[in-house]
């Protein structure tokens, strides 16, 4: 994720763990996940190799679906911070709803759309 992306999280008021502030960035991608599973973090992220990580991970698919929570950027990095500040209250209230749904929060910031997936 380009700084500039993670600089529009925080300007919205969220927190912010830089995976370069907590390990190796070159780290491989099951490990980044295990890590944002564990953690309770949401992985905001422009590589798509996230999705089907369930089997890798020796998780249950149920766990997966339920705790691994992704922002998917496949908007150009130089545009990503303005989408992604023009999704926020689309992020925020997704985020609210599968708090209490108890399911994984999923959300694609294209170029020209923002998808949810359910």
């Amino acid at each position: 994720m380009a700084d500039s992306a993670g600089n529009a999280l925080v300007a919205a008021g969220h927190k912010l763990v830089r995976l370069r502030d907590c390990m190796a960035t070159e780290s491989p991608d099951d490990i980044v996940a295990a890590a944002c599973l564990r953690s309770g973090h949401v992985l905001v992220s422009h590589d798509a190799d996230f999705r089907g990580l369930a089997m890798r991970l020796a998780i249950t698919q149920k766990q997966y679906l339920n705790k691994f929570h992704r922002i998917d950027l496949r908007c150009d990095e130089p545009e990503a911070a303005v989408r992604l500040a023009m999704a926020m209250p689309i992020i925020e209230l997704e985020w609210r709803l599968t708090a209490t749904a108890g399911r994984q929060m999923v959300i694609e910031v294209r170029s020209s759309a923002f998808v949810i997936k359910r």
